[in-house]
């Protein structure tokens, strides 16, 4: 299967819309620190384009650049619930639904066949 480039005209609407709020949820983060888009870059090891895609929410830029700069910012308790098996409701409820309905137990007059 060839590879595909994730582009603004291939990716899912809801993602695009994600990450472009990530994306300014970056930048307003970072002006409240009074960082500069190139003090931030250094910080962080990024180049200074990557680090602008970052914050224009650019779905080609790689997911452990914007965790960096997370970090950077001291916000990587954001980290802890990003896709929480905890806070997944959906999964939860389909892994209840496969569990059986109920378990019998053995009688104790049967014997084990477990040597």
């Amino acid at each position: 299967m060839p590879r595909q480039n994730l582009t603004t005209e291939t990716l899912p609407f809801a993602v695009g819309r994600a990450i472009t709020a990530l994306g300014q949820n970056i930048a307003r983060a970072r002006i409240r620190r009074g960082l500069r888009q190139v003090d931030l870059a250094k910080k962080t090891g990024l180049a200074l384009g990557t680090l602008r895609r970052i914050e224009e929410g650019s779905p080609t830029t790689a997911l452990s650049a914007y965790f960096t700069v997370l970090w950077a910012l001291g916000m990587e308790r954001e980290f802890d619930d990003l896709a929480s098996p905890d806070r997944d409701e959906e999964g939860k409820t389909l892994e209840r639904a496969r569990q059986p309905e109920r378990v019998v137990p053995k009688r104790k007059d049967e014997l084990d066949a477990d040597f």
